[in-house]
């Protein structure tokens, strides 16, 4: 059946009989038999398709701006110029963290600027820990350069905290009161933050007062305390407030933070270790008397086994306590000859 003639006439012969209308019928494939593809998996292929452009996009503009990931010698990055962590490697979780880095590598970037006055060395602006952990193992770092002044820098590092929400309320405060002592405006440290303007200011506030009247210390002392909030550090922060304890003078204190034992504490039971101690001290202390000297002139003392504090406002009769302290030598004396013999101390 080569010829094309004979294969023709073939073909003829087979369908002669057929009816062309019934074989048309049988050969249309009805559209309700057609599988319809529901809006479902439809959007999803849409959003997942827009989801791979804008990840191009920005990989694009990232090619575009040079913010191709580099390595860098760990040893030639230093830190923030603004510290935001605190007891880094005393962290439980840290040494897992370093460990991971040794076993599956360093999956994000850290972000760094070019040091102008030392050509070769770069400044973090976020990664302290992933930096850290490079060092650590002598491995170099992964990073993304690019040139930020020192509000970028601080914006940078603030707004990348604030998304991993991993700083302890202590840490917020003192990184705030760092970026005011640099001379940032309310507003930067606000952003630096992730707070919104008005809201923002307002804690920007609360951080620095809650923990203004501590020493800053003893607030390093104790560490992140990353699950002590706010009502805490204000009791803490309440037995300063009317008279500060100079660390050196308070034996009690002093003892504590010496101690093997504050040295084995994690940094939130160190916290509570400390609030417990002053708030026993607190309750040995007898009631506060309250001595009227006239013309509305009150003078306040509160005594305990150690010591006795003696308040009255300064502002009423301004000089008062410069004439005491320059004549307390001589109650001192006035004092011990009035003592009966063998009674009049040393001091």
């Amino acid at each position: 059946m080569n010829n094309p003639k004979i294969r023709s006439d073939h073909m003829k012969r087979l369908f002669a009989n057929a009816d062309p209308k019934e074989l048309e019928k049988r050969l249309r494939t009805p559209t309700e038999d057609i599988p319809k593809l529901s809006a479902g998996p439809v959007k999803s292929m849409q959003q997942t398709f827009s989801a791979v452009e804008t990840e191009n996009d920005n990989l694009r503009r990232q090619l575009e701006a040079n913010e191709t990931v580099v390595e860098i010698d760990a040893s030639r990055v230093i830190p923030s110029f603004i510290r935001d962590r605190l007891d880094l490697e005393a962290d439980a979780e840290f040494a897992a963290f370093v460990e991971d880095i040794a076993q599956i590598g360093q999956q994000l970037p850290i972000l760094v600027r070019p040091v102008e006055s030392k050509p070769g060395y770069y400044q973090a602006a976020y990664g302290h820990r992933r930096l850290r952990a490079c060092q650590i193992l002598a491995k170099p770092v992964r990073a993304i350069v690019r040139g930020l002044s020192d509000r970028e820098l601080v914006l940078a590092q603030g707004i990348e905290n604030s998304r991993r929400a991993n700083l302890s309320f202590l840490e917020q405060a003192l990184f705030a009161i760092e970026m005011k002592r640099k001379g940032f405006d309310r507003e930067t440290i606000s952003l630096a933050l992730g707070r919104g303007k008005d809201k923002g200011l307002a804690y920007i506030s609360i951080l620095t007062a809650t923990v203004a009247e501590i020493p800053e210390e003893l607030l390093r002392l104790i560490g992140a305390a990353p699950n002590i909030g706010r009502p805490k550090w204000e009791k803490l922060g309440s037995f300063f407030k009317e008279s500060p304890l100079r660390l050196e003078e308070n034996a009690v204190i002093t003892s504590l933070l010496s101690s093997e034992r504050w040295k084995a504490l994690k940094s939130d039971d160190r916290f509570t270790e400390l609030l417990a101690l002053l708030s026993k001290q607190q309750d040995t202390e007898s009631d506060a008397k309250v001595y009227n000297c006239g013309d509305g002139f009150l003078v306040t003392a509160k005594q305990s086994a150690k010591a006795t504090h003696i308040y009255f406002p300064n502002d009423r009769l301004p000089g008062l306590t410069e004439w005491l302290i320059a004549r307390l030598p001589n109650l001192i004396t006035e004092f011990k000859e009035r003592q009966p013999s063998g009674r009049g101390g040393k001091l």
